[in-house]
């Protein structure tokens, strides 16, 4: 009995959220990370881009109000699965999930998986299986996460099992291909920003290159084999400043004062006309689903962009966190340009843009411009203007004989707001053509001579 008291004293109580597999290394600086991340990896600036953004999102869930939710999107092997990996370093503030399929649980045993999250940062590696689920089951999932997003959940099954969850807060990225804008849940709520990883051919052929010459000159043994310095596929090296880097900047919410960054009126107009094109992008005319119909029910509205610039404006001040910055810079104001954008990336947006960055347009020339089909753009175009967003003008477009064609005009505050966010970026589709350069200026022509006006001939008789 004395040999059982004796053990009992010695136990102690272990928290199995504090076992950590990686050991973090000291890293106070997102460009020391990159210097780590070039000496095994390619880096492009896209990949930058999205890191910082990610690493962002990761830190926000210190910070009270409307969580980060974003979907990391690219194509297939373009590195998402590598930037989620990397991400999940940080054991201690993160979850990391292989499949997600909904936060609350019909059976008697309570296997809820809200508990869990509960002041986490949530990485779902694949989020292109949840796509693959029944129209039903989308719709409760997403259900359940706009009321948890809320801070609180309160479910109740057939079976007579309950669940009831409140002061909830976690952040989310997960990583899915381009699939996911089949699915627009703005008529219902949209919860998720978006944040493009974009590849090209010759960082394929770079990458594909390094990765074929690594195995080909330094492959090593399994670890199954006793290889201890763990799989190469995982970027040990990697993971354990990302994970020290973070570990950082949590201490540094935690332990000091909140960073208050200085900003001017401009950056609080900006954020606006951001969520303004996000708004109008992801807007959705309510068509009857009913078969062979597909009239308009009723004149819908874009979203308001509340909850949006709330978002945009917690990634501005986080991102100030992960660049060492103590105030909104023109990189901090890319970046969260480029996440609004991403989010708002749609053929409706193309249309808008095309537009509003133009003097009014037929459908013929927005469908030759966007390089859009005009049968598509008929029906898209109809919905718009049932939105409220675009209007048609008959009297500036009539020809002399025939019909007139009207022209298509932005209401005024959205044509401001795209005007506001992509003029002078124009992301590689040009709404008109470049004018021609004009002639050097420094060129002088020879004078003309000018030719003698022919004298009049004198009357022959005056009468």
């Amino acid at each position: 009995m004395r040999l059982y008291t004796l053990i009992e004293e010695a136990l102690t109580e272990l928290d199995l959220n504090e076992i950590i597999s990686i050991q973090p290394q000291a890293c106070s600086s997102f460009h020391k990370l990159m210097e780590i991340y070039e000496q095994d990896m390619v880096m492009t600036d896209s990949m930058k881009d999205c890191l910082a953004i990610c690493l962002a999102t990761h830190i926000a869930v210190t910070l009270e109000g409307d969580p980060l939710w974003m979907y990391l999107v690219g194509a297939p092997s373009s590195g998402k699965s590598t930037i989620c990996e990397l991400i999940a370093s940080d054991e201690i503030h993160t979850r990391s999930l292989s499949k997600f399929t909904g936060l609350v649980s019909g059976s008697r045993q309570g296997n809820h998986l809200v508990p869990l999250l509960q002041g986490k940062c949530v990485i779902v590696k694949d989020g292109t299986l949840l796509l693959e689920s029944t129209p039903q089951q989308l719709a409760n999932v997403f259900g359940e996460m706009r009321d948890i997003f809320d801070g609180k959940l309160d479910v109740e099954y057939r079976n007579g099992v309950s669940a009831s969850f409140s002061n909830v807060l976690f952040v989310m990225k997960t990583g899915t291909t381009e699939r996911i804008y089949s699915l627009n849940m703005a008529a219902l709520g949209e919860r998720f920003l978006h944040c493009r990883l974009e590849t090209d051919r010759e960082i394929e052929v770079i990458r594909n290159k390094k990765a074929i010459s690594n195995i080909l000159t330094s492959i090593s043994r399994s670890t199954l084999e006793g290889n201890e310095e763990g799989d190469s596929r995982s970027f040990p090296k990697q993971r354990a400043y990302t994970a020290g880097f973070l570990s950082h900047l949590h201490s540094t919410i935690r332990q000091n004062d909140l960073l208050r960054p200085d900003h001017v009126p401009s950056d609080i107009l900006f954020i606006q006309a951001l969520t303004d094109v996000v708004a109008c992008s992801r807007a959705e005319a309510a068509r009857s689903k009913e078969f062979g119909s597909s009239e308009l029910l009723y004149d819908a509205r874009p979203e308001a962009g509340t909850r949006v610039g709330k978002q945009l404006g917690k990634l501005a001040l986080c991102l100030c966190y992960v660049l060492g910055e103590n105030r909104i810079t023109p990189t901090i104001r890319r970046l969260i340009r480029k996440v609004a954008t991403d989010t708002a990336y749609s053929r409706q947006n193309r249309i808008i843009k095309t537009i509003a960055l133009s003097h009014g347009l037929t459908r013929s020339s927005i469908a030759q411009l966007t390089d859009i089909p005009l049968e598509s753009i008929t029906r898209k175009i109809d919905d718009l203007i049932s939105l409220g967003i675009l209007q048609a003008e008959s009297d500036k477009n009539r020809p002399v004989r025939g019909r007139s064609v009207p022209t298509l005009q932005c209401t005024p505050w959205i044509r401001d707001a795209f005007r506001k966010v992509y003029n002078g970026h124009t992301d590689g589709q040009n709404s008109r053509p470049k004018p021609r350069p004009k002639a050097d200026s420094k060129r002088r022509t020879p004078p003309q001579k000018k030719r003698p006006l022919p004298k009049k001939k004198p009357n022959s008789a005056k009468r």
